[in-house]
């Protein structure tokens, strides 16, 4: 195999993180792929990146956010983001995948929740080094309860770490980039947070070295909608699962959904004999 065809282009890193805009956000996985052949990388570098897409798009099936599109749009909007920030395949393929221990559907029945049977079907998919870092970036989400910690100790933190502080703001920004907030039926959990903290968030960026992400995040943020019609919004708070009408969900893990819920949830999940 010759240099020109393993190498995807020789565009440097600099040059495309100057560039990029909110309308160039991949939502698509062809439109991500399109966006990741225009820099420079290897062939092996997509594969894997595709792999984490098909794996993204098993676990969220039938899944829809709060404003109504796909689920399987905001991780690629996720992973888009961090291909305009120049960070490697390894970040884009967990950005595909961030937050699938919390949410995604392994057909068990658990929410929030590790289990060495997820972690199994991970690293058989994408790797174990891209497992790890999905499992890392739980450590790394900015909540009000961790964003003082997260401010105080960022020249603390190494290159992996940051690079997982970045994927947070990521997500942040991917629910605003197209105003899809405005349309969940419940979206004061992410627009109290913004209201309240998205200057912080901004100024993260500026300290992780990215002022063009910053300068993007600030537009986001600031952005006035038009009041969007009661009639264009979901009912929805989170994302939710469209099961097809040919389709019904099996009896067991619709059980340990329900008991996974509350207090009695909690103290099932710290059982040894709880299958995992």
């Amino acid at each position: 195999m010759t240099e020109s065809e393993t190498k995807v282009s020789f565009e440097s890193r600099d040059a495309r993180q100057a560039r990029w805009e909110t309308r160039d956000i991949a939502q698509t996985h062809l439109q991500l792929y399109r966006q990741l052949r225009g820099r420079e990388g290897s062939e092996q570098d997509l594969v894997r990146i595709h792999r984490a897409y098909e794996l993204a798009a098993e676990l969220y099936s039938g899944y829809y956010q709060a404003d109504g599109k796909p689920f399987i749009a905001h991780c690629v909007g996720v992973a888009s983001i961090l291909g305009h920030l120049g960070l490697g395949a390894e970040f884009i393929s967990a950005g595909l995948l961030h937050n699938i221990y919390d949410n995604g559907d392994f057909g068990d029945g658990y929410r929030d929740i590790i289990t060495k049977g997820r972690r199994g079907l991970v690293r058989n998919a994408v790797g174990a080094d891209i497992e790890a870092l999905i499992d890392r970036f739980r450590a790394f989400r900015i909540v009000p309860g961790t964003i003082d910690e997260v401010w105080d100790s960022l020249e603390q933190y190494n290159q992996t770490e940051r690079n997982l502080i970045l994927m947070d703001l990521a997500d942040h920004l991917e629910k605003y980039q197209d105003g899809g907030v405005f349309y969940f039926g419940d979206n004061r959990w992410v627009v109290d947070f913004i209201r309240r903290y998205g200057d912080r968030l901004t100024a993260i960026a500026m300290r992780l070295d990215q002022p063009n992400f910053a300068a993007i995040l600030r537009g986001a943020f600031e952005q006035s909608p038009d009041e969007v019609p009661r009639v264009l919004r979901t009912s929805r708070k989170y994302l939710e699962l469209i099961v097809p009408r040919s389709c019904r969900r099996r009896l067991y893990p619709r059980l340990r959904r329900r008991l996974n819920q509350g207090r009695v949830g909690r103290l099932l999940r710290r059982l040894p004999w709880l299958p995992r």
